[in-house]
């Protein structure tokens, strides 16, 4: 029967690289749920707020578009009143709008470059603590004589608890930093259409 290896002996192995990886993943899902949580106050009902701005300037209401953007609490109110406020011309308020848009858009990508980051590296990061525990292991069988293979099967089998780490850390990363990145894209081309119609409808009124 060969020896035991426990929970313990596996945390031991995996050394100061595996104490990091379970740090980064604890950093991970809070950042996660952070953003989750920031996401949720902050793009909550956009669609159907960017319903209703869109047809109060269907209908030549502008007014009934600002009334709704005041009673909007997300970032997209900002964006609609740039458009739908301040200066006359078409292309001033274009880039007002877009600054606006600019600006939300950097609040709902703050902190997703560091997932992408932790996406990336954890996998090498584990990939480096397995190498270490597998020259660990080999140093182990040179340094113990007349050992059989079950010695060196158990260094590596701790040794390779890194790189599952790695991969328990990347994996969570890698499909949050692709759920916001796509969240992030909707709101923004959907905000876009949005404020090219308020544009329109204002710049259609201004004819009349």
């Amino acid at each position: 029967m060969g020896p035991q290896v426990g929970l313990k002996d596996i945390l031991v192995a995996g050394g100061p690289v595996l104490a990091f990886l379970i740090l980064l993943s604890i950093y991970c899902v809070a950042l996660i749920w952070e953003r989750w949580k920031f996401f949720d106050r902050a793009t909550g009902g956009y669609r159907e707020f960017l319903a209703r701005v869109r047809s109060a300037t269907a209908a030549g209401k502008p007014q009934d578009a600002a009334t709704a953007a005041r009673a909007y609490k997300g970032l997209a109110a900002e964006v609609v009143n740039a458009a739908l406020s301040g200066p006359i011309r078409r292309e001033e308020r274009a880039r007002s709008a877009e600054r606006a848009l600019g600006r939300s858009v950097a609040d709902l990508e703050r902190g997703i470059a560091t997932l992408g980051t932790i996406a990336s590296t954890a996998p090498f990061i584990g990939l480096f603590g397995t190498v270490i525990g597998v020259m660990r292991a080999f140093r182990d069988l040179a340094a113990a004589a007349g050992a059989g293979p079950g010695l060196i099967a158990v260094g590596i089998s701790e040794a390779l608890v890194c790189t599952a780490a790695g991969l328990f850390v990347a994996i969570p990363a890698v499909a949050a930093f692709n759920h916001f990145n796509g969240r992030i894209a909707r709101y923004q081309e959907e905000l876009g259409w949005t404020v090219e119609e308020i544009l329109d409808g204002l710049s259609e009124r201004a004819r009349l």
